[in-house]
């Protein structure tokens, strides 16, 4: 038996960024997946980050995961998204190359010390004494662990279905589903349900009339996912948009009954914000037309991803709709489209730390725990990754807050409400989205990774030289007045009214649209924009952050009343019968998540309050 502090099983994002994470905790991790060719692939839409997402990939940088340099290797287009509105939603988004991303998530990983790799399918946890002590594989090897890392994705008892009567075990296309550790795991008592999930059909973009298209160029910014390195970037593709019309419409009503959806051989539910093509049809049917991206897989291919119509539609009928789409009249589809459905464990079985409550030494990451996306399960990956290295190692949990960032968000939200469908973040589930911003992850989560001891020596220096930084161009908007001739004519562009004397920088910093580097340069300071990002935002929005701050500083108080695990909940006659049962359900470490829970109101919390305070009198 070979032993490691951390096993990992899975190698997709939740995966490679658990096994990051625990080595770089200074756990011995292992990481085990069926197919090592295949770590770190992405296995629908190549593209990172997006809205709330791409904040996630920066804050998932800022804990020393690799997703962010991985992408930066890897895009070949970059865009932020909502550039026009407020910075709280601005959101970097990468199209990727798909075989340059998993070869730079290998190479992140090889570099790391402490990581190794396996190649094998685990049929079974090893179990003493109720507790995770390793795992076994199909072939009869044994692996010793402190604590198990679970990212099998969509491979738990996954099904692709192309249609009623095509049903084939699969965890993706081509690749064998994980049957023996499902249920083995279902023996351990957990509660299991499905959930589904699909992608759409890939094409020969050789075959597609572009010059009929909308093409969709990305941004000429410089810009990197990644804090500590700046990879050269390949060059940049172009995207192309065009729409669905009535003759698809009419496809799809007619072949509708075999969906596999709509006929009945798919029982889980599937993501709301990410419908298939027949969704679509169905419950917009006053829309005339739907978007259709076609977005290139890679620079040595002409294959492209057809996003926006995914589905689960047989073969036949996927090549006859996309012919009906203005410039794919001739296309040949390369790849048909499916649907997949799988295991998933609901996330309330799960504490904070991401830890399963009834396994001690279990740990679940990914889309095992009802999520959806890359960057979800890579935020996911990171948490558990930390605390399983943690558990091995005898040190501390670590727990992200709400107040943290997005990815405290998303396991809160897991953890404390559970999921009815595939759970997706978006900017609108934080409360704190102001503070929540892509451009100071950095500043919120650097410090608790140095704290751990994540960075290396040179990393740890990079980081307080940048934030260094940024604290200077800051003093300097304080310090600085910039004369009329230097500033009026930044403020004529931004259609602001002039000034006849001195002013100091962080005065005219305030106004809209008048940008913090051009008035610096015009009292004769230059500083780079990446440098100056952090505190024009805090010049500008002062006041909306200060009550946000606020907002922050009550939910810490909330959290500070502590909820010990051994309170008998169902006895407090003062607390309502649904929020005892809830709340022994979910099990709460402090009167913040309690208050998060639904069916827990404002007046049970008080009761609670009560009843916790008079029980640590007695």
């Amino acid at each position: 038996m070979t032993g490691f502090d951390v096993v990992v099983i899975g190698g997709g994002h939740a995966g490679a960024e658990a096994a990051a994470a625990a080595s770089r905790m200074g756990a011995r991790t292992l990481l085990l997946t069926q197919n090592l060719e295949t770590i770190g692939q992405m296995s629908c839409n190549p593209a990172i980050g997006g809205i709330a997402k791409g904040t996630v990939v920066r804050e998932v940088d800022a804990l020393g995961g690799i997703m962010g340099r991985a992408t930066d290797r890897a895009r070949i287009q970059f865009r932020m998204l909502n550039r026009s509105k407020g910075p709280a939603v601005w959101s970097p988004r990468a199209q990727c190359d798909r075989g340059l991303y998993r070869r730079a998530v290998r190479g992140e990983l090889e570099r790391l010390p402490n990581v190794r790799f396996g190649q094998g399918t685990v049929a079974r946890l090893e179990l003493v004494g109720g507790r995770v002590t390793g795992v076994v594989t199909t072939d009869g090897r044994r692996y010793r662990a402190g604590a198990v890392v679970l990212t099998a994705g969509t491979f738990l008892r996954g099904r692709i279905h192309l249609g009623l009567e095509t049903q084939i075990p699969a965890g993706r296309a081509g690749e064998p589903p994980a049957l023996e550790v499902a249920q083995d795991i279902e023996q351990l008592g957990l509660t299991v349900e499905r959930f589904k999930t699909g992608t759409p059909p890939r094409v020969d973009g050789g075959t597609i009339d572009l010059a009929r298209l909308e093409r969709q160029d990305g941004d000429p910014d410089s810009y990197w996912f990644s804090h500590h390195a700046r990879a050269e970037h390949p060059e940049q593709l172009p995207c192309y948009l065009t729409h669905t019309g009535e003759r698809l419409r009419d496809i799809i009503t007619a072949h509708l009954r075999e969906s596999a959806l709509y006929g009945g051989a798919i029982s889980g539910r599937g993501p709301r914000y990410c419908p298939s093509i027949e969704d679509k049809i169905v419950r917009f049917p006053e829309a005339e037309r739907h978007q259709v991206f076609l977005e290139p897989e890679g620079l040595d291919t002409r294959e492209m991803y057809v996003n926006g119509l995914s589905t689960s539609l047989p073969p036949g009928v996927q090549v006859e709709y996309l012919r009906s789409v203005p410039g794919l009249e001739r296309v040949e589809m390369t790849r048909p489209g499916y649907a997949i459905e799988y295991d998933y464990y609901p996330p309330t079985q799960l504490d904070h730390t991401l830890r399963v409550r009834a396994v001690p030494g279990l740990y679940l990451a990914g889309q095992v725990n009802g999520t959806t996306g890359y960057e979800e399960a890579a935020g996911q990956g990171v948490v558990a990754g930390l605390n399983a290295a943690a558990a091995a190692l005898d040190r501390e949990p670590v727990v992200l807050g709400r107040q943290d960032g997005f990815i405290g968000i998303l396991i809160d939200d897991l953890v404390t409400r559970g999921v009815d469908e595939p759970y997706r973040l978006f900017t609108s589930r934080s409360e704190f989205r102001l503070l929540h911003r892509q451009d100071n992850a950095l500043r919120r989560l650097a410090p608790v990774a140095i704290r751990l001891g994540l960075f290396s020596d040179e990393e740890r220096r990079g980081i307080e030289e940048r934030l260094e930084a940024e604290d200077r161009v800051f003093r300097l908007a304080v310090d600085t007045a910039v004369r009329p001739e230097g500033a009026n004519p930044v403020l004529a562009d931004a259609g602001e009214r002039s000034i006849g004397e001195p002013v100091r920088v962080i005065e005219l910093a305030k106004r809209p649209g008048v940008r913090l580097v051009s008035l610096l340069a015009g009292a004769g300071v230059e500083v780079a924009p990446e440098e100056a990002a952090w505190a024009e935002v805090e010049i500008r929005y002062g006041g909306y952050l200060e009550r946000e701050r606020e907002m922050v500083a009550k939910l810490v108080e909330l959290e500070g009343f502590e909820l010990t695990g051994d309170l008998e909940y169902r006895l407090f006659a003062s607390v309502s019968f649904e929020a005892r049962e809830k709340l022994a359900v979910r099990r709460p470490s402090n009167l913040g998540q309690a208050s998060r829970i639904p069916g827990v109101s404002p007046a049970d919390l008080h009761a609670l309050v009560m009843e916790v305070t008079k029980r640590r009198h007695r």
